[in-house]
């Protein structure tokens, strides 16, 4: 029987992370769509999320660590509460696999939260900033552990939430923290708490943005981009750590650059 091109299995995904620089004891944020990756070989789709991280822990070990991001937007601006074990999460099946298991350690942001499971989820998502980026959040943290972005079925420019923290780092006059007030649901306890967002100035909402095409030139000028077939698509990786500094130097000298254009 022929090979269907766009099929993909334990052993492909094995290949192809590995040609993407992933190894043993690293930690890995993992983002993307499983969909756009086309028809794996197993009985059931559903169990798709679990092959992967399967085949992810092989790679890296006991030692390594797996983070997600698990954004609960529809939370804001109504009075529902964040339940840290059981709210939902609309970053996608693997996403929400991570969460369901035992050892899953989650940042209690009712919006943007990240998770991971492994040696160094609790320094990543325990005791956090009550904001999204910043001094002492996931993405701060991440970088000091020299993580490793893994994008499956997505390019990088159109998957990257970690260019905010750069921004807020920097300061960019475009955003600002928007203040929230919500209900949170912890080890059976409801209580509220102040919780911050960095979003846009009303005034750009509808500004038509560059889709990161200048940050990522900057970046891929001067930094190495993994990139590997997968089923019908592609995965790719690179350096968080690295990819903050070069997007703190641009900015620097372009603090629009991810606007793409000056703004008044």
């Amino acid at each position: 029987m022929k090979k269907n091109f766009f099929d993909y299995n334990h052993d492909t995904i094995k290949k192809s992370l590995k040609k993407c620089n992933i190894k043993k004891n690293d930690c890995v944020y993992v983002s993307g769509n499983l969909l756009n990756l086309g028809r794996c070989k197993i009985e059931n789709f559903k169990k798709i999320p679990e092959l992967l991280f399967k085949v992810i822990v092989e790679i890296i070990g006991k030692k390594g660590t797996i983070i997600v991001p698990a954004h609960t937007f529809y939370l804001a601006n109504t009075n529902k509460t964040f339940d840290i074990k059981n709210s939902k999460s609309i970053s996608g099946s693997f996403s929400n696999f991570i969460l369901k298991q035992k050892k899953v350690v989650r940042q209690d942001h009712p919006f943007s939260s990240s998770a991971a499971i492994g040696k160094k989820a609790k320094y990543i998502c325990n005791d956090n900033t009550n904001h999204v980026y910043g001094p002492n959040s996931p993405f701060e943290r991440m970088i000091k552990l020299n993580t490793k972005f893994l994008s499956l079925g997505l390019p990088v420019n159109l998957n990257c939430s970690q260019v905010h923290h750069a921004e807020l780092i920097m300061n960019v006059p475009y955003r600002y923290h928007k203040r929230f007030i919500q209900k949170i649901k912890k080890k059976d306890k409801i209580y509220k708490k102040e919780y911050y967002m960095f979003v846009i100035k009303e005034k750009y909402l509808d500004l038509k943005r560059n889709k990161n095409k200048v940050i990522f030139k900057n970046f891929n000028n001067r930094e190495k981009i993994f990139k590997s077939k997968l089923g019908a698509n592609f995965i790719y990786s690179y350096s968080i750590k690295k990819f903050f500094q070069r997007n703190k130097e641009l900015l620097k000298k372009d603090i629009f650059c991810w606007v793409g254009k000056k703004l008044n």
